[in-house]
């Protein structure tokens, strides 16, 4: 792996930077919504949600190299910055000449982790120092679960629908069920998907015994319908993380760390091929 490269905020002081036109996001997430420039990957998370931390909002931008107007990594996070510190959306001349001398600029920029911590953090990544990887710690994004299959079995004094659509009433009162989920890897292959399968409907006879009519039979087809979707990303793009975002694994050679404290993350990286952005909040 070739040396990193590590801005931090001294980068960006007393200097100037040619303005540059950043990317539309490649996908955004909130707690009711997600969306995905790939509408399949949208459509499999929709109907399986993101389950961050709390309340939260997320977004990711992806820019190809060949389309940065031959920007380098610190221009790129440089425009950033500065539309994220003054609030602003994009100048209508994008290619306009900025720098952070203002006292207000200086103060914030001295309030980003030091590089030492950045550095820090790309080590920690397990497997792949990859781009991937930082929005799988920062969303929990490979977090599949099906809370509201649990949900509905518990609904006091509501009916359960059982097989050929007959009703059976639940259990009086409310009983703990265990949470029905999985944990996949960016690197799920499609060969692993059975796995995934056979384990979350393991999770279904775990269930506490109720009266006739819970419907085990109807949560496991749920499963399985959803399962489906993830199966045909994997096939199609090799691994679920490539489904998700272009360049995923390709190792990282630069990042800048904005924030990384418990209700705020945001990272830029460098790649051969791509910029990102990362950034989540949570509440």
């Amino acid at each position: 792996m070739s040396k990193l490269r590590v801005l931090d905020g001294k980068a960006f002081m007393n200097k100037d930077f040619q303005g540059m036109t950043l990317p539309t996001p490649l996908m955004f997430g909130d707690c009711v919504s997600f969306t995905h420039q790939d509408t399949e990957v949208q459509a499999f998370r929709n109907l399986v949600p993101i389950k961050a931390r709390g309340d939260f909002e997320f977004s990711v931008t992806c820019l190809n190299r060949t389309n940065a107007q031959g920007a380098d990594f610190e221009r790129f996070v440089a425009t950033n910055l500065h539309q994220r510190l003054h609030r602003r959306a994009e100048p209508k001349d994008a290619s306009k000449r900025f720098h952070f001398r203002e006292w207000y600029d200086t103060r914030r920029l001295e309030e980003i982790p030091p590089a030492e911590q950045a550095v820090s953090y790309v080590a920690s990544l397990p497997y792949y120092r990859a781009p991937v990887e930082v929005l799988w710690d920062f969303t929990n994004f490979g977090v599949l679960r099906w809370d509201r299959l649990k949900e509905s079995a518990q609904r006091q004094g509501h009916p359960a629908p059982a097989r050929d659509g007959v009703h059976a009433p639940t259990t009086d009162g409310f009983m703990f069920l265990p949470n029905i989920y999985a944990e996949v890897r960016p690197d799920l292959m499609p060969q692993d998907i059975e796995g995934i399968r056979e384990d979350a409907l393991k999770m279904l006879k775990h269930l506490p015994k109720m009266r006739s009519g819970l419907l085990r039979h109807a949560m496991a087809e749920a499963i399985d319908k959803e399962i489906q979707p993830l199966a045909a990303l994997c096939s199609k793009h090799g691994t679920f993380g490539e489904a998700v975002l272009p360049g995923a694994f390709h190792p990282i050679m630069g990042i800048f760390l904005r924030s990384h404290d418990g209700n705020s993350q945001e990272a830029f990286i460098e790649t051969e091929e791509h910029f990102y952005t990362i950034s989540l909040v949570t509440s």
